[in-house]
């Protein structure tokens, strides 16, 4: 059985991915914050501080932690676990990554997740990319805060959004396979413009906002692989089923 140290086991996908692989793998998780769980070990991104011992025995690596706020803190993080993973002969490393990221390079954090993804495939260690669209919570999450005005102009940008939990089974089995250099992209199985996910998102949820789709300003790349099977609940289905409950993304 491989030994599969999780970073970012706190976060959305985090949390998915243990029990994706439970009874799989012996899952460790990394914490920067004391946690007397068995499966957590201490150990920090940003210093590099306790990652020595959280990786010793460990095969896979699944680096699933991230900074939107700070891309430049998610690429030198990186770049620290790279190193202490090669230190410590880690066999594989599992990068999630975004689709599209590569060609959105206007915004800071895609950046960052392209930088990490060149680091990742030049850091020594034998290597995995997979990335993912953005996730049901997180398109939620955004949703929720633009739908408090009363009308709300959209352009009709598509996006093609992925349940987590079968995002988090893929990753899984990327993990506990051989390492490929890149994994087919995660992908949700609709393509929806962003006015027709904000409108069933207000009906789901009864905000008051009337959405008015409008042309886009410049032309939008698209961060979607129609030409995939997508994997998991279509958005509808998470609406009716995950709509009401808390986001995790809300903190």
């Amino acid at each position: 059985m491989k030994t599969i140290l999780v970073t970012g086991g706190s976060g959305v996908l985090g949390r998915a991915l243990l029990p994706a692989l439970e009874g799989r793998a012996d899952v460790r998780v990394l914490s920067r914050h004391a946690d007397s769980r068995p499966a957590f070990r201490p150990g920090d991104l940003q210093t590099g501080a306790g990652l020595a011992e959280a990786l010793r025995g460990v095969d896979t690596v699944i680096h699933a932690a991230s900074q939107p706020s700070r891309p430049q803190a998610d690429i030198e993080m990186t770049g620290v676990l790279l190193a202490a993973a090669r230190e410590a002969g880690v066999r594989h490393v599992v990068y999630v990554s975004i689709v599209g990221c590569d060609r959105v390079q206007a915004f800071p954090y895609y950046r960052a997740k392209t930088h990490s993804e060149a680091l990742v495939a030049a850091g020594g260690v034998p290597f995995t990319v997979v990335r993912a669209t953005q996730f049901h919570e997180f398109v939620a999450f955004m949703l929720s805060r633009l739908t408090r005005v009363p009308l709300l102009p959209l352009p009709g940008l598509p996006l093609q959004p992925v349940d987590v939990h079968a995002a988090a089974a893929q990753i899984a089995q990327v993990a506990l396979d051989a390492p490929q250099g890149r994994a087919a992209d995660l992908v949700g199985p609709q393509v929806l413009a962003l006015p027709e996910l904000a409108r069933s998102w207000a009906d789901a949820t009864g905000a008051r906002t009337r959405v008015l789709p409008v042309p886009a300003a410049r032309r939008f790349t698209p961060l979607t692989r129609p030409d995939l099977g997508g994997v998991g609940r279509t958005w509808a289905q998470w609406l009716a089923q995950e709509a009401a409950r808390p986001n995790p993304y809300a903190g």
